[in-house]
């Protein structure tokens, strides 16, 4: 056969095995239903009649289809049978796989499911058995009416004040806001309207005090100075107190410490004077001095005005001496208190000689012997003498008690009387008026005037002249009966006189007075 091992074989047709149609089956149309069968694969080559037969020793099966089954056929091998190799199939049918639901229909139940599922979860949801609860309307609401509405929603509850000027106890806002799904548990905050109160300022500084009631929502912050031993610009006390209740508008005053000095009180009274003193923390004595200011006003201190000093320090105040520049200045007599007169008399040397009180008036009757030979007398009619009163027989001094001065009758003595006070002419009672301080003469009358009013007789002689001066009405009267001559000077409230039944003197004071005076003591 040559010297090539490949040789070929040739077969009869009708000498070809036959080939099991059943060898070689897919189970269906899905590949994956084949599968090799790894089992073996008979090489089966019949019988050539007159030919050796030659075994292939060639590679076989699957491991040999890198290379063809046969050798490349020559032009003159295309008539010539070849026996076939028959080879068992590699795969094996399997079992035959159910019928799967369409895709369509799959997908169909799993958005049923999707619904369902959604369904449910918006009806639990809606009913808030789950993603929490809603906050409830409360605004607007009182505080304890909110809270219950909504631990009843089932939230727990906290609750803030805003301090306003009104609708107190109101819910203003909560948080989580209303209508809105919130966890039960995490609460709601509701702030509620409350009262504005002072602040804890007492100790603080005045810049930091007033800017704490700044911040409480005061808006009329006044301030007052007070003498005091803490530092100054420290708070010592505010009005109304701290923790009290005030709206906006109310004023608050916050009482600031400052050094004690000594106030500028010129020109008070003299008791004005001392009680702003003790009000500043310091203590004051008085010391009366002559001076043209009005009488009893402060004119001066020690020390001076706006001198720091300790608390509690002295100062001694100047002032204008309140009493009579002298005792015949009658007008003087009723600024003063009637305590106060008894001491300037007392000082001046008169001795009690009656006392007494008005039972009608209250005021005080009082007869004094001065210390030159002069005679006062304290009492509601000037006009009229003592009659005899003044005689010692006692009583009580009631100017010491505080019984007021009605007005007041001066008798000058030799040693008192002015210079040319005795004249019985005008020139004589303008020298009287000039001693006792009057002015503003109305009129002047004699004996003449008087005697024919009055039908008298007898060896009088006077004259008599009245003014009216500061809402007082005085009397100067100089003259006597026979050899003797008295000088007189009276003074009392223009409403006495004129409540007078005058009608006998054809309503003049003048003549009136005289006549009382001389006819009637």
């Amino acid at each position: 056969m040559g010297e090539k091992d490949d040789r070929t074989v040739r077969m009869r047709p009708e000498d070809l095995p036959g080939v099991d149609p059943d060898a070689t089956r897919l189970a269906g149309p899905d590949p994956d239903e084949t599968r090799v069968d790894a089992t073996r694969v008979v090489r089966r080559v019949p019988p050539v009649d007159a030919e050796p037969t030659t075994l292939l020793t060639g590679r076989d099966g699957i491991d040999a289809l890198s290379d063809p089954y046969f050798s490349p056929a020559a032009p003159e091998d295309l008539t010539t049978a070849r026996p076939v190799v028959a080879i068992e199939s590699p795969v094996e049918s399997l079992p035959k796989r159910k019928r799967r639901m369409p895709r369509w229909a799959v997908a169909l139940l799993v958005v049923l499911a999707v619904a369902a599922a959604a369904g449910a979860a918006y009806l639990t949801y809606a009913n808030e058995l789950w993603g929490g609860r809603t906050v409830p309307q409360v605004v607007g609401m009182a505080e304890e009416d909110a809270r219950a509405e909504l631990e009843r929603a089932g939230f727990a509850v906290e609750v803030e004040y805003r301090a306003g000027d009104g609708d107190y106890g109101t819910v203003l806002s909560c948080d989580p806001a209303e209508g809105q799904r919130a966890d039960p548990s995490a609460g709601v905050t509701l702030v509620v309207a409350g009262e504005r109160t002072v602040p804890a300022v007492v100790g603080l500084s005045e810049e930091g005090a007033t800017q704490a009631l700044y911040d409480a929502g005061a808006a009329n912050v006044q301030v007052t100075r007070l003498n005091s031993d803490e530092p100054a610009g420290t708070v010592l006390a505010v009005d109304p107190a701290e923790g009290s209740a005030f709206v906006s508008a109310d004023p608050i005053t916050l009482t600031v410490a400052q050094p004690f000095s000594v106030p500028d009180l010129e020109g008070m009274a003299a008791d004005e004077a001392l009680a702003a003193l003790e009000e500043a923390g310091l203590t004051g004595t008085v010391s009366y001095v002559e001076s043209d200011a009005q009488k009893n006003t402060v004119v001066g201190s020690d020390p001076a005005p706006g001198t720091e000093v300790a608390g509690g320090a002295s100062v001694t105040l100047s002032v204008a001496s309140p009493y009579p520049s002298a005792p015949m200045r009658l007008l003087e007599y009723f600024d003063l208190e009637p305590e106060a007169l008894a001491s300037y008399l007392a000082e001046e040397g008169f001795t009690l000689r009656y006392g007494a009180t008005y039972p009608s008036s209250g005021n005080a009757y009082a007869i004094f012997a001065g210390p030159q030979g002069e005679s006062l007398q304290i009492g509601d009619y000037p006009e009229s003498a003592s009659g005899g009163r003044d005689d010692g027989s006692g009583g009580a001094n009631m100017l010491e008690q505080g019984a007021g001065v009605g007005g007041v009758r001066y008798a000058f003595s030799t040693a008192t009387l002015p210079s040319g006070g005795g004249s019985e002419s005008e020139a004589g009672v303008r020298a009287v008026m000039e001693a006792c301080g009057f002015e503003g003469l109305l009129d002047i009358c004699t004996q003449d005037e008087v005697m024919a009013r009055v039908g008298a007789t007898g060896d009088w002689h006077f004259v008599c002249g009245y003014g009216e001066q500061d809402g007082y009405t005085w009397v100067v009267r100089i003259g006597g009966h026979g050899s003797t001559t008295g000088v007189v000077a009276m003074v009392a409230p223009t409403s006495h006189f004129s409540g007078q039944d005058l009608s006998k003197f054809d309503g003049s004071v003048c003549e009136f007075a005289a006549y009382v005076d001389l006819f009637t003591g």
